[in-house]
């Protein structure tokens, strides 16, 4: 006989990843309600040119991976603090910043430029190349979904960082252990 499968632990790494992109997307939206609205109203839609296209990509997708790289090297991001998750290497411990970096640039950056791209495409007429960068940017969300609810629930960015993602433990003083003052 095997082990019962945590079958709620999937959809806590969806609404945890859902919390973090929340977080990470509050600055960049509150800029755009307080400035590119106005801009954006004003101007025809076109597709950014080729420094745009990279500027986002060095100016807020990597900071913001690095940003929950330096969490999650500590063992969880803001989400997955608040919904009791944790990502470790294989042998338990937090998996430091390199692990950290490697996992969030294969499970975040990568599918949100491919969108990006995507998006500017269809945006400047390129449909067949933004066509293929949607499928896939939604092939890479898809795998990790997959992976997350079968087998040992290692997503391709586990796999390549060398980590996992498991309950965390309960703290200390909710198990009913007191610590002295």
């Amino acid at each position: 006989m095997g082990t019962t499968p945590d079958v709620d632990l999937p959809v806590r790494r969806a609404l945890a990843t859902g919390v973090d992109y929340a977080l990470l997307a509050s600055a960049p939206a509150l800029a755009w309600l307080l400035v590119g609205r106005r801009r954006a109203a004003s101007a025809a839609v076109a597709a950014p040119a080729a420094g745009a296209r990279l500027g986002v990509g060095l100016g807020l997708t990597l900071p913001a991976v690095a940003a929950l790289a330096w969490a999650e090297a500590r063992g969880a991001t803001p989400g997955k603090r608040l919904l009791r998750l944790r990502v470790s290497d294989l042998s338990g411990r937090p998996p430091g910043y390199r692990r950290a970096l490697t996992r969030l640039l294969a499970k975040t950056a990568l599918p949100w430029e491919l969108g990006h791209q995507a998006v500017w495409d269809f945006f400047g007429g390129a449909q067949a190349r933004g066509t293929a960068l949607a499928a896939a940017a939604y092939a890479a969300v898809g795998a990790q979904a997959v992976a997350a609810v079968r087998g040992s629930g290692r997503t391709y960015a586990d796999l390549l960082a060398g980590t996992r993602v498991d309950r965390a433990e309960r703290p200390e003083r909710e198990a009913g252990e007191h610590t002295s003052r």
